[in-house]
């Protein structure tokens, strides 16, 4: 693995790209190297035409590597699309399970509400008798009546306070049923959000058929089908990603044989400019 003048870019490139450089790999590009690289390490001593056939061959380099970007793009836009439906689906589905056990919660509410009201009028009604009592009598005293109406004050509060609570549970589930009906909507939506995203990961290249099911009508479907299609573009989003940094090494690799150098930045685009450039001066 000796290091010479003309393959050190090519452990640049690699150091670039953050990745160890395979042996195999080494050799193949090393191999290139020697192949492009000018004698005398002189590239006024590289014709034009092999100059030439190396900006070509840079530009078809950056074809494959705008292509494969946007082919990236694409299946990192879907991953995100399937993880949000997802996610979604998800919490559609933990919303419309909560609501049975919050409606019968509110409800026992209620009815204890109701309970303590109906109890309240009664003391209520018996405490106003009683005030009502001791306000006819002679022989009541200041502290009688006093008692009374503080009996009465309590029981009216009681009264009131229970039938706040009475209302408040009644309307609450009076939102618990609109939100039913609302979260049901959504889940339909998503159904149908879920089978447009579907058929788009379907017409991804490379990708598995696992990733190419159809998600089914239920909220756990859904989820279920878009655990697998996450996993499918998962695995296409890698290899796409491995594709570029090979399509990147490959054009900084031949830059370096072609220039002597190494090209900042390790781009196609770069690359190509920097040929161009050293084309157009030579």
């Amino acid at each position: 693995r000796k290091m010479t003048a003309t393959t050190r870019p090519i452990w640049r490139a690699w150091a670039l790209t953050g990745r160890r450089c395979p042996w195999r790999q080494y050799l193949l590009l090393a191999r290139q190297a020697m192949r492009l690289a000018p004698r005398g390490g002189d590239t006024e001593a590289m014709g034009d035409d092999r100059f030439a056939d190396l900006l070509t061959h840079a530009r078809e380099l950056e074809r494959r590597d705008i292509d494969v970007a946007a082919r990236l793009d694409v299946a990192a836009g879907l991953l995100l699309r399937v993880d949000d439906v997802r996610a979604r689906a998800g919490r559609v589905r933990a919303s419309l399970a909560a609501i049975p056990r919050e409606v019968e919660q509110v409800k026992q509410a209620e009815r204890e509400a109701l309970n303590r009201e109906s109890e309240a009028q009664r003391e209520l009604a018996d405490a106003g008798r009683r005030l009502e009592g001791v306000g006819h009598s002679r022989r009541a005293g200041e502290e009688a009546k006093a008692r009374a109406e503080r009996a009465v004050r309590r029981a009216t509060i009681a009264s009131t306070d229970a039938s706040v609570t009475v209302a408040r549970m009644r309307e609450r589930l009076q939102e618990l049923a609109g939100d039913e009906v609302a979260l049901r909507a959504e889940g339909n939506g998503l159904v149908v959000e879920a089978r447009e995203v579907a058929s788009e990961v379907a017409e991804i290249p490379r990708l598995s058929d696992s990733g190419r099911t159809t998600p089914g009508d239920e909220l756990d479907a859904i989820e279920e089908w878009a655990s697998r299609a996450h996993a499918a573009l998962f695995v296409v989003r890698g290899g796409l990603e491995n594709e570029r940094e090979r399509i990147v090494l490959e054009a900084s690799t031949m830059a370096a044989a072609a220039l002597g150098e190494q090209v900042a930045g390790s781009s196609v685009t770069l690359v190509r400019k920097r040929l161009e450039e050293s084309l157009s001066g030579s």
